[in-house]
């Protein structure tokens, strides 16, 4: 991306520089709002409607009303002014409920703010996709109905990346009072067991859209994929253990809390849903 940064911001696009949100915007005062991150190939945004759905559903939970918006044909302008157009990055649209007066009671006529950003990936996915990553187990979860939903309330995954970065890890992963091992502060967890995938259900955690993905290609491939519950305890003697996020798409890891997983290599399950997500990607492009 080369030069300033345009963002769209309520159907026009501008400088990032001068983009204003109210001081009194509710996504500012509470974190009133929610969010999607949209993987771009080439200038393509990939699953898009996969992750509109989701958005459309939180806004559902939240009583936010979506504007009734052509949101490809603004992450192509959008893009397209940052120099993107041809290039690997992700998109982040931000929902929030817009401005109302303080309190917690949402305002009955508040217009929702919109905000679209676009960036570079920034990631080298394909050199940690070969040599995995190392994630730590954080001293507190994230629980409830609402770790199902993108809302803007995101402290704890603030923390937990923090913590983790002070462990020179990429990821820190939620661990709730009673020691279930749920999801990364920004992917979902799988692990492999004789030769078997198995991944938290869906129930506490986020829907995951490239998780969604993995489990239909791994099914798909006839690798048995198994919705449980997993704990720091069962974490012991796994083969292997990756991470998926529309961002870096299956990242193995090869450590936790400097416990080598497995050898500590890159397994074979994880090499071969690798490859499996990669052609998926392509396939979908290529459309």
């Amino acid at each position: 991306m080369a030069g300033e940064p345009y963002v769209h911001l309520d159907g026009r696009l501008i400088p990032a520089a001068r983009a204003r949100i109210s001081a009194l915007d509710r996504g500012l005062l509470y974190g009133d709002g929610l969010f999607e991150t949209v993987r771009i190939y080439r200038g393509v945004p990939f699953a898009l409607d996969d992750h509109l759905a989701r958005l459309d559903n939180s806004s559902h939970l939240l009583g936010i009303d979506l504007p009734r918006i052509d949101w490809r044909a603004r992450v192509a302008a959008l893009l397209q002014r940052n120099g993107l157009a041809r290039s690997d990055g992700r998109v982040r649209i931000t929902v929030t409920r817009g401005v109302g007066k303080l309190g917690l009671l949402p305002p009955a006529d508040a217009v929702p703010t919109v905000l679209i950003t676009a960036e570079e990936l920034g990631i080298p996915v394909r050199k940690l996709q070969r040599s995995g990553v190392k994630a730590v187990l954080l001293p507190f979860g994230r629980e409830g109905f609402l770790a199902e939903h993108k809302t803007l309330d995101y402290l704890p995954g603030v923390l937990g990346r923090s913590l983790a970065a002070r462990h020179h890890a990429y990821e820190g992963l939620y661990v709730t009072g009673t020691g279930r091992v749920t999801e990364g502060t920004t992917s979902n967890l799988f692990v492999v067991r004789g030769g078997r995938l198995a991944t938290p259900p869906i129930r506490g955690i986020l829907p995951g859209v490239t998780r969604a993905h993995v489990i239909e290609l791994a099914e798909a491939a006839g690798i048995p994929v198994a919705h449980q519950t997993l704990t720091i305890r069962s974490l012991a003697g796994i083969e292997e253990a990756f991470l998926t996020s529309s961002s870096v798409e299956v990242l193995p890891l090869v450590a936790i809390d400097d416990r080598p997983v497995g050898g500590g290599h890159v397994g074979p399950v994880t090499r071969r849903l690798q490859r499996l997500y990669q052609a998926y990607v392509a396939q979908r492009l290529s459309e």
